[in-house]
């Protein structure tokens, strides 16, 4: 019990600084919510800023805006009239969070392939080969690769679309610019996790009673990675989600990422924390987890713990 009241104060104390910081942040931008609409008259201005509160003093306007997240209500965007916040992130947040579960997904399927040939090939030509591979993944940023993509494969060969009007082809081009780096990161570690099980005596046994490669590599010593692996999926799934932002503008997907984008664009000051209070409650749990079950799956941490 004690154990969960220091998580939960833990996640509390996170979110509370990133809240708190969100918000003078953006009071420090120049312009504010209504910059580009000069068209309309000073007194509709200043009606439209006493409607949402602009008005009051900054400290006032601080106290309320950590009254209303502690109570998970942010109130009605300044850019998407009549709308709430929190009506919209439950529309968008389903598709940035399949993109990113994608990308997980097809970070892990690449790598441990990729891993394990490297591993067992040490200082051979396929290994050579895999470290090219590796280090092209992990030196190319998410945002670069998504324009490479899209202008080969979308506007040369006119093969996939952008939008998200053609499920799941519209799902594939993002999702591998988003798993590159993933990729090429999980790929090295679980080579080198694996080099350094393979030489060790338990191997070496089970291979003396008649054990074949297959068997001692994916049964005795791929579990062995488990632990490093889990404890990198949670700062890894951060990165995903994140880098997401520009990758949806990009291919113009129609989740959390895009929204934040045109709410930093438009001054949307309820959309901005909304969106980053829940990506900071999401991604602080998916890390809390990510150690635990690591833990859980790896004897070492839990004695050196």
């Amino acid at each position: 019990m004690f154990y969960v009241a220091r998580l939960s104060g833990a996640l509390l104390m996170v979110a509370f600084i990133v809240a708190t910081v969100t918000f003078f942040l953006m009071r420090s931008i120049p312009g504010g919510p209504f910059t580009q609409e000069r068209r309309l008259p000073p007194s509709m201005e200043s009606v439209l800023k006493a409607k949402y509160n602009l008005d009051a003093p900054l400290h006032r306007q601080y106290l309320d805006y950590l009254g209303d997240a502690a109570r998970f209500r942010f109130g009605m965007s300044y850019h998407n009239r009549g709308r709430f916040v929190g009506e919209l992130i439950r529309q968008r947040l389903p598709v940035s969070a399949m993109l990113g579960c994608v990308s997980i997904l097809l970070a892990l399927a690449c790598a441990v392939p990729l891993g394990i040939i490297a591993a067992l090939r040490k200082s051979r030509e396929c290994d050579r080969i895999n470290a090219v591979i590796v280090a092209l993944g992990a030196s190319f940023p998410s945002f670069i690769l998504a324009t490479l993509l899209l202008y080969i494969f979308s506007y040369k060969l006119k093969y996939f679309m952008t939008g998200w009007n053609d499920l799941p082809r519209s799902v594939v081009l993002p999702a591998i610019a988003l798993a590159a780096y993933p990729t090429a990161f999980l790929a090295r570690m679980i080579r080198g996790q694996l080099i350094e099980v393979l030489n060790s005596d338990f191997l070496r046994t089970a291979r003396a009673k008649g054990l074949g490669w297959a068997r001692v590599v994916i049964v005795h010593a791929l579990r062995h990675t488990f632990g490093p692996l889990l404890a990198y999926l949670g700062p890894q799934a951060a990165g995903v989600l994140t880098g997401s932002f520009v990758v949806e503008k990009i291919f113009n997907i129609p989740g959390l990422g895009l929204m934040f984008v045109d709410s930093i664009s438009n001054r949307d000051y309820p959309m901005i924390m909304g969106i980053t209070l829940v990506y900071t409650v999401f991604l602080v749990t998916l890390n809390i987890a990510a150690y635990e079950i690591s833990r859980w799956v790896d004897p070492r941490l839990r004695i050196s713990g």
